[in-house]
């Protein structure tokens, strides 16, 4: 959809559709499925009395609610539900759609005269059917059952549980020879479904795929007469009903109730789910699709990140003597926890240097070192020592040792300079220690 999104409108053909239409429509088609798979498996992990019966049963559920709405847009639009989405429809193929005519033109001419004859057949609306709802179903079907007789058959274990039964035997030649010839009829027909595509492309036919090359269904774009066909007729205001002689019988006024309040109503209410809640629903998941995949989402995530994971915890309250201008690390040849010469340089993320052995040993011990200096600076507070002068000597022992012992592991791991968490430090609950990682070694 990128490269037809940069094509120029006014050379594209206006009846035929481009191969990447059709590419994203399947794209679409194929993502609905594992979207309500998921769907179902999130709520029924939180409901499973209601709808883990519905789980268990997805395939065959899936495949009657898909027919049905594929067969309603098909009926009425001429396409699959993601072919309506992108403003495609199937129409049969007649003397019209050779490449000599133009038909675009002879459409616009007279349109009701040629959407009359290329409305799809029954036969045409059931292949079309089968092969957005059926083949997806066969095809899944089959992989599973290929997935798991394939490693018995290698292992010699697909054999009959009764040899002297003749339908065990019978059953069992017939998953060997499924598991033989299923990769190559799926190759050959995947094989046939290319060279549609690419004799689409080339413009020799207008049947992208191999069923619709067979069944002669082409492609083309909803114009005006669909979209009008589709819209609710007024009913004109002297239309009255044929005089009666006879009363309605009580079976006509019980169909006439029935149509009036109960039939007529819900259909409404589906074609309006059908036509505006869907289309709603398709555009939601291809926004969360492209939020997924682009660089966009994964900026902010990390935007986000660095924004949350690099807040400095508060400062300690200073009084204003104690309080000093904050000073700035300039690099040199020292490095900057022990204060001489570097020795084994190493760089961690945040980009400063420091010998391999100091930075890896106050990692491992940063949360030690942060509280010792967070009590020094309580200890050096005036107003904390009164009120520890204040309090006994017995009762303060096992509350010094208790705070010695419990350390806020949320300062620990950081960068000495900057105070950024390193996400190659994280804290392992079996060891008790600090996981140290990232820190590379210099060679100069």
């Amino acid at each position: 959809m990128e490269y037809y999104s940069s094509l120029d409108a006014s050379q594209l053909d206006s009846e035929s559709p481009t191969l990447f239409e059709l590419i994203s429509a399947n794209q679409l088609e194929s993502l609905l499925s594992p979207s309500l798979r998921y769907i179902l498996v999130h709520y029924a992990s939180k409901y499973p009395y209601y709808l883990l019966k519905v789980v268990n049963n997805f395939d065959e559920l899936n495949l009657f609610l898909r027919s049905f709405i594929e067969w309603y847009f098909i009926r009425y639009w001429q396409g699959s539900f993601t072919e309506n989405f992108y403003g495609l429809k199937r129409i049969s193929q007649t003397p019209l759609s050779d490449p000599k005519y133009n038909s675009s033109k002879l459409t616009q001419l007279v349109p009701s005269l040629i959407e009359e004859r290329r409305v799809l057949s029954s036969l045409q609306r059931f292949v079309s059917i089968f092969e957005v709802t059926g083949l997806a179903y066969i095809n899944e079907k089959f992989t599973y059952w290929y997935e798991i007789w394939y490693p018995k058959m290698i292992t010699n274990q697909l054999v009959p549980s009764d040899e002297n039964s003749k339908a065990d035997v019978y059953k069992t030649n017939l998953k060997k020879l499924f598991v033989k010839y299923y990769p190559y009829i799926q190759s050959i027909f995947k094989a046939a479904n290319l060279i549609a595509s690419l004799m689409y492309l080339s413009g020799n036919t207008k049947s992208p795929s191999l069923l619709t090359y067979l069944f002669k269904i082409n492609f083309s774009r909803l114009n005006q007469y669909d979209y009008t066909k589709n819209e609710p007729r007024p009913i004109p205001k002297d239309h009255r009903r044929a005089n009666r002689v006879n009363p309605p019988t009580t079976l006509e006024y019980l169909l006439r109730f029935l149509t009036n309040n109960l039939t007529r109503p819900s259909w409404k209410v589906l074609k309006l789910i059908l036509g505006t809640f869907f289309p709603m629903a398709i555009f939601s998941l291809k926004f969360l699709e492209w939020w997924n995949n682009s660089n966009f989402s994964q900026r902010l995530k990390k935007n986000q990140g660095d924004s949350l994971e690099s807040i400095l915890p508060p400062p300690s309250l200073l009084t204003n003597l104690k309080a000093k201008p904050k000073s700035f690390y300039k690099s040199t040849k020292t490095c900057p926890l022990c204060q001489e010469e570097i020795s084994n340089p190493a760089i961690i993320e945040t980009g400063y240097v420091f010998c391999y052995s100091c930075i890896y040993n106050y990692l491992a011990n940063s949360h030690k070192i942060v509280a010792a200096k967070s009590r020094a600076t309580k200890i050096d507070d005036p107003e904390d020592s009164d009120s520890e002068k204040e309090e006994d000597d017995e009762g303060n022992e096992k509350p010094e040792k208790a705070s010695s012992e419990s350390f806020d592991l949320s300062k620990g791991g950081r960068c000495p300079i900057t105070g950024k968490k390193l996400l190659g430090c994280k804290w392992n609950e079996l060891k008790g220690e600090y996981d140290i990682e990232g820190i590379r070694r210099l060679v100069f």
